[in-house]
């Protein structure tokens, strides 16, 4: 009997650290405990591909490998060796055959749209994002675009989800008129602080989200200023 509780006890310990502790992998969090065989089946994929795949039904490893060394911001060169020829390349490598002087090439890559109207919109940049519904991701996933769209100095086109509080992550000293700010009590804030050395601050920024802002149904439309600790 005492072996059933130590195994329980176990499953329960490492079913807490994959949802609510460990923050690499949303699998986990997703799906404690049973998501790791995912991890398991995936060693045996090359294996299992050999001998009882079918080849066209799987995607390739090293696209795999590639997509998985991008989002984890590790080198993701590709060889162009005769071994691994690049099928059907998306870009050309164009030579000039006369180069530009520095005062000849202008750092400038603004684009402005509208210039007859009376507020013309400037973008700092040739690149933007095009439209999308960013009401079908999640808020991470909304303020992660808006984040790297800010520091690459390009345009988002929200799309037909209209703007959010999501697409402010990135404002500040914002005017209270058209947007409100909520902060804690300095003993609410000793929470917070308390619980993300305990466990994280994920959690953490919860628990503080709803001492602050409470029962209000919009409660989850505020975004987290952690480094002021404020809610806008």
């Amino acid at each position: 009997m005492i072996w059933f509780f130590i195994i329980a006890l176990i499953l329960f310990l490492w079913f807490v650290y994959d949802k609510y502790i460990q923050r690499k992998h949303q699998l986990l969090k997703n799906y404690p405990i049973i998501g790791r065989f995912r991890y398991f089946f995936e060693e045996l994929r090359e294996p299992l591909r050999q001998y009882f795949g079918d080849e066209k039904f799987y995607e390739s490893k090293d696209k795999l490998d590639w997509v998985y060394k991008a989002a984890k911001d590790l080198p993701n060169y590709a060889s162009f060796a005769p071994a691994q020829p690049l099928p059907k390349p998306k870009f050309m490598l164009k030579h000039a055959i006369i180069a530009y002087n520095d005062d000849e090439v202008s750092d400038d890559f603004s684009v402005i749209f509208g210039k007859n109207r009376k507020y013309p919109f400037v973008s700092k940049s040739i690149i933007a994002r095009s439209a999308m519904s960013d009401g079908a991701i999640s808020p991470e996933g909304t303020r992660a675009f808006v984040r790297w769209a800010f520091l690459g100095g390009f345009p988002i086109n929200s799309g037909e989800g209209s703007i959010t509080t999501n697409f402010f992550i990135t404002h500040t000293n914002c005017d209270e008129g058209y947007m409100d700010i909520a902060e804690g009590t300095p003993y609410q804030i000793k929470i917070f602080n308390f619980f993300r050395k305990l466990i994280n601050g994920q959690i953490a920024s919860e628990i503080y989200r709803n001492m602050v802002l409470g029962d209000s149904s919009v409660a989850e439309t505020y975004v987290f200023n952690q480094k002021n600790k404020t809610f806008s």
